[in-house]
């Protein structure tokens, strides 16, 4: 990681073509920017994100190039898990583990401990299950023991929520479920965390319909359906639709969402969502 990143940004100024008037404007003097070029000068927050503006670049780019154009080992770590869709498997999730295990034992990070965390979770899911399985609990006690304190929860506050939903029970979960709407609701005009709301109001979702708490899957899954049409996620939208159809028995909607994920080749949900139909058909015969 190059720290010189004074020398970076007038590297990259220059590689634009801008001038050091081109980028400071009326905000910063051009002696500062040359201070600060320099490394005479460590600019603070505002400014830093004021230059950064200036050259059309994100933060994390910038770190991306002051790395030599390739992720640190922190960054690799956490993008690779957050790439990871919902149907990893075991046999794929162990190394993700020992390289969360190899980081911290030199490194402490709370994003790379909580991941960590996480990672242990859906691990020890997909190898025994959630019922009387100890261990799960003591990690999952261990996350809300983290989390509950906190006045408010943010982005990555909530994914580390959404992976211990199953620990409450019936009587919490509402009392949560309030709070995790309170904290999207801030999210709404946040375009970056959107497919994330859709996994966690989905969770959500389908913890109350296993519990036969149909009114509040409901409410929930609408909230989905708007956000799915927002961002046209036809495997999300379809999902929705069909679970709002079993939720108010509306066959049309049902046969509308299952069209839709068979036409996006969602075969998998196809079948989960056809094992729903048949278990809210049992529940209510």
């Amino acid at each position: 990681m190059r720290w010189d990143y004074g020398q970076v940004y007038k590297m990259i100024r220059k590689s634009k073509g801008l001038t050091q008037n081109d980028v400071c404007g009326e905000i910063i003097s051009r002696s500062t920017l040359a201070k600060i070029e320099s490394g005479k000068v460590i600019p603070n927050f505002d400014n830093m994100v004021f230059l950064l503006e200036q050259i059309d670049m994100s933060l994390s780019e910038f770190k991306y190039i002051c790395n030599e154009f390739k992720p640190d080992q922190r960054e690799r770590i956490i993008t690779t898990i957050q790439s990871q869709n919902s149907t990893i498997e075991v046999q794929d999730l162990l190394p993700l583990l020992k390289d969360c295990e190899n980081f911290l034992k030199t490194h402490h990070d709370v994003p790379i401990q909580n991941l960590y965390r996480s990672l242990q979770v859906i691990t020890e899911i997909r190898i025994k299950g959630l019922k009387s399985n100890d261990y799960l609990h003591g990690l999952a006690t261990s996350i809300w023991k983290h989390l509950e304190p906190m006045d408010s929860w943010y982005g990555n506050d909530l994914r580390l929520l959404a992976i211990i939903l199953f620990y409450f029970d019936m009587e919490t979960l509402p009392h949560i479920t309030k709070r995790i709407l309170e904290n999207l609701e801030r999210y709404k005009n946040f375009h970056d965390i959107k497919s994330f709301q859709l996994s966690l109001l989905g969770n959500l979702s389908t913890i109350y319909f296993k519990n036969h708490h149909f009114k509040q899957c409901e409410s929930i899954t609408l909230k989905s359906l708007e956000i799915a049409q927002e961002l046209k996620r036809f495997d999300a939208l379809g999902f929705s639709q069909v679970r709002l159809g079993i939720c108010q028995n509306d066959d049309e909607l049902i046969s509308k969402g299952m069209t839709l994920l068979k036409l996006t080749g969602e075969n998998q949900l196809v079948t989960t969502l056809e094992e729903e139909i048949e278990e809210y058909n049992h529940f209510n015969t």
